[in-house]
């Protein structure tokens, strides 16, 4: 194959910044979901993969309905992950639009001024886990 064909970044330890971060539909428009997108500053295993970028969706409206997985579980999942990213805006579900306003208003506090060690697992269902923030 191509050295230019898309390759995945390999799953690993990072330095990144969060460049998107947002509730919107999903491409065939019947769902919502939380989508990150995160660039790579430093890689951390010496691969070369600064500059890409990593990303986590998470459907938050539309799961099917089980005990195990739900919308309500999915949501708490989202409100977790952005609760360690230690902002004063509290992450909160009241309803979806709120919601969406609050994750605009956590991106923008950390937008530019903070940056994260993550560990990278491509496959898992969580690929991105914050493992420290700091400022930048």
């Amino acid at each position: 194959a191509p050295d230019n064909d898309f390759q995945d970044v390999p799953d690993g330890k990072y330095i990144v910044s969060i460049e998107k971060m947002e509730i919107k539909p999903t491409k065939k428009g019947d769902k919502l979901m939380f989508a990150v997108q995160c660039k790579v500053k430093e890689d951390l295993q010496d691969n070369g993969q600064e500059n890409r970028n990593i990303f986590w969706n998470r459907v938050i409206y539309g799961n099917k309905n089980t005990e195990k997985w739900n919308d309500g579980i999915a949501i708490k999942g989202v409100t977790t992950w952005l609760g360690k990213l230690e902002t004063e805006v509290e992450p909160e579900f009241i309803n979806y639009s709120d919601f969406a306003g609050c994750v605009l208003d956590i991106f923008q506090e950390i937008q530019g001024k903070v940056e994260m060690e993550v560990d990278y697992k491509s496959s898992a269902f969580n690929p991105i886990t914050i493992i420290e923030v700091f400022d930048c």
